[in-house]
């Protein structure tokens, strides 16, 4: 192992950021870890989840910030957990400063303008950068993947609660495009209910519920649903030509309805901190991770950009040149 020492810089330690403070206190390597966040609220949780772990202090050193001035201009990695709110000139003061690779949290942005102009700014600065659509490395879809790998077409459905369909819309579609080998999905917001819901990540932000429907060129099928009432499992549905299974996310449950699949399934969330600890490994070792790079994550995004924004059009009779989600 080398004594070379790895510098990783979170921008953003909200809930989501904390547990990837938590994936570095468990990587081989000595780390110095920089942290950013303007509220000391956030800062003091994610001092007490990294507490949680033990680590190796000798080895992991962390250092917090209120901003980006006082942090060091180069990284070996950047993780950007802020909101989708303003994130094209945050990236964009990041690749000034030098550094070049990053884990960006979905949304990436807030509109496809946004969206031309970061990846404008990476080529530009010859950086790279993906998109942190964990679902791929849970071992369970990397398996369900597998099953479904040499089918011309699936039908991918899932139908789950209160949990905002413009947040995680994202973690389902990439999931779905991954599985079928395609990243252009024509998708379909017309069945989304005639109304917008509170988003608790800000004021300036909306959430939808309903149905989207997405497909592509070959003929496979995505359905997406989420509806405003609480306590529903996550429950998704998967047919291939000679296979149908039943994954219920919320309970870890798995059926198989049709066809013989060895060995037997069960199906497993993964922590995100172990997720991290993965990816980060994975980046650092060969230089690149299966997450999608932003740029193969573009054209869903635009996707939803375009559905969620005609839908606002059609509720208020404006369309909106920031699409209100994070």
């Amino acid at each position: 192992m080398s004594d070379e020492v790895k510098r990783i810089l979170i921008i953003g330690c909200g809930n989501i950021g904390s547990r990837h403070a938590q994936a570095v206190t468990k990587l081989p390597w000595n780390v110095s870890v920089e942290c950013v966040e303007p509220n000391n609220s956030a800062i003091e949780i994610t001092k007490q989840r990294i507490a949680e772990i033990p680590y190796d202090q000798d080895k992991i050193n962390f250092r917090c910030f209120n901003s980006l001035k006082g942090t060091s201009n180069v990284s070996d990695l950047v993780i950007v957990s802020t909101t989708a709110i303003g994130r094209a000139d945050l990236l964009t003061e990041l690749l000034e400063q030098g550094h070049r690779t990053f884990i960006v949290e979905k949304m990436v942005c807030q509109s496809k303008i946004e969206y031309e102009a970061i990846l404008t700014k990476f080529k530009d600065y010859d950086a790279k950068g993906w998109v942190n659509t964990t679902r791929r490395y849970y071992k369970s879809n990397q398996f369900v993947k597998r099953i479904f790998n040499k089918d011309q077409w699936i039908h991918y459905s899932v139908i789950a609660g209160n949990r905002g369909l413009g947040c995680n819309a994202i973690h389902y579609l990439d999931l779905f495009s991954w599985f079928i080998n395609s990243k252009n999905l024509e998708l379909n917001g017309d069945f989304l209910l005639n109304s917008t819901f509170v988003n608790k990540r800000g004021d300036n932000l909306i959430e939808f519920a309903g149905t989207i429907i997405g497909s592509d060129e070959n003929g496979s099928v995505v359905t997406i649903t989420f509806l405003p009432y609480d306590n529903l499992p996550d429950i998704i549905n998967i047919s291939g030509k000679e296979k149908h299974i039943v994954i219920d996310e919320t309970n870890e449950l798995s059926s198989i309805l049709r066809g013989t699949i060895k060995p037997a399934f069960s199906y497993k969330n993964e922590f995100n901190s172990e997720i991290t600890k993965e990816i980060i490994q994975d980046i650092f070792t060969t230089n690149t991770c299966i997450l999608p790079t932003l740029k193969q994550s573009a054209a869903l995004h635009y996707e939803l950009f375009r559905i969620f924004n005609a839908h606002i059009k059609k509720l208020t009779g404006i369309e909106p040149e920031l699409c209100p989600i994070t």
